[in-house]
């Protein structure tokens, strides 16, 4: 894999291109030297068309890893949904782009132009393709490739905007595109449907190298594509009559072929990567997590495209900005709920169970109701799911040791409570033959030094970059540091161990990139985890739905999809016969109680890729995701575990039952507890999801630039 690499070096030291915050490469100069120079040979032309993979670190509005350069990594797109959140946005505030309507018509955008650049780089390949000297199995795979981009690229366009103007040729000063109007959805989707069946035809697999393009990435895209513009049409009730005159792909066949190309591909990729424990990582579900933690995804069971990353070529600093003070992504309490306990049942449902944890012999038994939503959260963590311990870092206490400024002892106090989590990860520190208080004394070591210090994924406690202690989850703003010892005193939970990184507000941090045995930088990006960009996981979640929305969903699929990662999962398997009106409270009472379920896998399985946005505005459930209040971890005792107020000087905690910041009066009726209160109600602020966000405007300098281009109707 490092020649991929080595080539995009030279390419751009060949064309004076520099980096770009972690990027494969900066924009080419335009001019009659890179045409006449690069589409001499295969080689030459194959290393023109790596500079289009630029597309995967998220200049389009495509999901897939962003620019690194930001604290929340993969997931921004996961904060407009209202999935995850942004504790950047100021307490008392309603927080989200969308739901605080902070949103408005832009002069210019790259969401709008990006793509276009990108495909004027494939047709320009196109324009070209009799030009290399090559076979013809070599000119095949390059048109291929180069389609494969254009077509991704629109897509980018069309489920961002709609109606878009569909360019299949290089664009010239005088060309009519650049005054044309809109072309229909219909039409765009029909042209990217066509165009990715040919790439799946004729990619060249067998000459195609190691992670590129190939037929398989073609297919997954297709199933990926397909099913959001069949379920968008479906949703959205798009008037498909011009499909019949014009002999367009119906969102029907797209759905169709969806489930099509996902068997192909399911056929192809029959294992989930079930993880490596040879770090000490043997916590049930691993292979998860580790696919965004692994250092070589090359092999890896399931993977069908990835972002390499390479020491001193390509890092980032993605699992960095998850130990630092600028580190601003969260979950909510209403994702936390989302979360299936180990046995796959809603935290509502009838039969759900409950444990009771004994941390001396740490083990558990089946105990006393309570509820999952309003408990402490060693309660809420308590055998879920797994996926949400390796998104969000479960809770635990250690004490800071006088050994060293790096250094902690083990609180093995109120009955082993603040160890449960503790015990199901690797340990961070290293002993250090040094005692504090008759216990053993660890170390943290920096994760700046070198890699593997520690070869374990996800490991406890946590630290920063320097290695400096965290000595407590959570570690939230709306708690004061000096109530912890009176919080441990009493056997509950602390929430401030005042340090001012892994800080935030809701208590439930997130941590999907984090990897103990991966470097980092204060100030360089040093990383060098792979990232999946394309993998069966998501092909299984698109064939689930898309065998819903045709009507065939059963047992056997959900055997065939749903179950798999499941069981990949270690948590409990669906049985759609069980699968009634009342198997979930919680859900949304207009959808119907197996769709639910099947997109609760769905935002579960791909969570903090970014994914859950579209999947809102392609299911036209914006208003009920976005307009959601975010609050916090439950707290027993407020006073004792020194919650303080952020917004109007009241009591920190949300009123029970209400919107609001509870009153001294309201907290003590409600038993001196509750969720912490963080941000703002959207609607009862007057704000939330408007029916004009399902599509982006469009940016009013193009249309001053294009007398034809018109704004969305709902924008004007």
């Amino acid at each position: 894999m490092k020649k991929i690499v080595y080539i995009l070096t030279a390419w751009a030291l060949a064309f004076g291109a520099t980096s770009c915050n972690d990027e494969f490469l900066e924009r080419y100069p335009q001019g009659t030297a890179t045409e006449a120079t690069a589409f001499v040979t295969y080689d030459t032309s194959m290393a023109y068309l790596l500079y289009l993979y630029e597309c995967f670190n998220g200049y389009t509005q495509y999901s897939g890893p962003i620019p690194v350069s930001g604290a929340m990594g993969t997931s921004t797109r996961d904060t407009y949904s209202g999935i995850l959140t942004n504790y950047g946005y100021g307490a008392g505030t309603v927080t989200g782009a969308y739901a605080s309507q902070n949103i408005s018509i832009p002069t210019s955008d790259g969401t709008y132009t990006n793509p276009y650049y990108f495909i004027r780089y494939a047709n320009l390949m196109l324009k070209h393709i009799n030009d290399p000297d090559c076979t013809d199995a070599q000119r095949t795979h390059l048109e291929a490739v180069a389609r494969f981009f254009r077509a991704y690229n629109h897509y980018a366009l069309l489920m961002t905007y709609g109606d878009v103007i569909y360019v299949d040729h290089e664009l010239t000063d005088a060309s009519e595109e650049l005054y044309a109007k809109r072309d229909s959805r219909l039409y765009v989707a029909d042209q990217i449907y066509n165009e990715l069946v040919w790439c799946i035809n004729n990619l060249q697999d067998d000459i195609a190298e190691v992670n590129t393009i190939n037929s398989h990435v073609a297919m997954a895209f297709l199933t990926r594509f397909a099913l959001f513009e069949g379920t968008w049409r479906k949703y959205h009730q798009v008037d498909e009559s011009e499909c019949a005159t014009n002999n367009y792909v119906t969102g029907q066949k797209l759905l169709e072929e969806c489930v099509k190309y996902s068997k192909t591909l399911m056929g192809l990729y029959p294992t989930l990567y079930t993880g490596n424990s040879a770090g000490g990582d043997n916590y049930p579900g691993k292979g998860w997590g580790q696919l965004w933690t692994t250092d070589d995804l090359e092999g890896t069971p399931g993977v069908i495209l990835y972002m390499k990353y390479t020491e001193d070529y390509k890092m980032h600093r993605l699992g960095h900005f998850e130990h630092i003070g600028s580190a601003s992504l969260e979950m909510p309490q209403s994702t936390v709920d989302l979360y299936l306990t180990k046995e796959g049942l809603p935290i509502h449902n009838a039969n759900v169970k409950y444990y009771d944890y004994d941390g001396v012999n740490d083990s558990y038994s089946e105990g006393a109701p309570y509820d999952y939503a309003n408990c402490d959260i060693y309660k809420t963590f308590r055998n879920r799911d797994p996926r949400l311990w390796q998104t969000v870092m479960p809770p635990y206490h250690v004490n800071s040791a006088s050994t060293g400024g790096n250094d902690y002892t083990y609180d093995e106090s109120a009955d082993g409570k603040y160890m449960e989590y503790l015990r199901k990860f690797p340990a961070r520190g290293v002993a250090t033959g040094l005692t504090d208080g008759g216990k053993e004394a660890y170390r943290l070591p920096a994760a700046n030094a070198a890699y593997y210090q520690i070869n374990a994924h996800k490991a406890l406690p946590s630290g920063n970059w320097a290695g400096n202690i965290q000595p407590n989850v959570p570690n939230t703003s709306l708690g004061t540091s000096g109530a912890a010892a009176g919080a441990i005193a009493a056997g509950l939970t602390p929430f401030n161990s005042g340090k001012t990184y892994q800080l935030g507000k809701s208590g439930y941090f997130v941590w999907k990139h984090h990897a103990a045995w991966d470097r980092q930088d204060q100030n360089v990006a040093k990383e060098i985890s792979d990232k999946p960009l394309f993998k069966i996981e998501e092909v299984l979640l698109n064939y689930a739905e898309a065998q819903y929305e045709l009507g065939a969903f059963s047992q056997t699929v959900a055997d065939e999809s749903i179950n798999l990662l499941r069981d990949r999962a270690e948590v409990g398997r669906m049985n759609v016969a069980e699968i009634g009106a009342d198997f979930d409270p919680d859900r949304d009472q207009s959808v119907d109680p197996v769709l639910w379920e099947i997109r609760r896998e769905r935002l579960i399985e791909l969570m903090g890729e970014s994914f859950s946005f579209e999947d809102i505005r392609r299911w036209k459930k914006g208003e009920w995701y976005v307009n959601k209040q975010h609050y916090g971890a439950y707290v027993e005792n407020a006073a004792t575990q020194g919650i303080n107020s952020i917004s109007l000087g009241a009591t920190g905690i949300l009123k029970a039952g209400g919107t609001t910041e509870a009153s001294d009066a309201e907290l003590a009726a409600q038993g001196g507890g509750g969720h912490l209160y963080y941000y703002q109600d959207p609607v009862s602020a007057g704000k939330g999801w408007l029916e004009k966000y399902y599509l982006y405007p469009i940016p009013s300098g193009e249309i001053l630039l294009n007398k034809n281009l018109e704004q969305q109707e709902l924008w004007k």
